[in-house]
């Protein structure tokens, strides 16, 4: 089975939100990503994994 890898510009997209926002989550630790040479992937499982985790928040009402 092949995983699907994202660039940060497509993972920014799945989100609905900027590529810039997302190399900031990444910087900061919210969202995992790993460098191939110079650039950076996000794994499909990881993207899934951050999502969950700010649903998780927001059902518990922190938004």
């Amino acid at each position: 089975m092949v995983d699907t890898i994202y660039t940060i510009e497509q993972a920014a997209d799945v989100l609905h939100i900027k590529p810039r926002t997302m190399r900031e989550w990444i910087r900061l630790g919210k969202v995992r990503a790993f460098k191939l040479g110079d650039l950076v992937r996000i794994h499909d499982e990881d993207l899934q994994e951050f999502i969950d985790s700010e649903r998780r928040k927001s059902r518990r009402g922190s938004i």
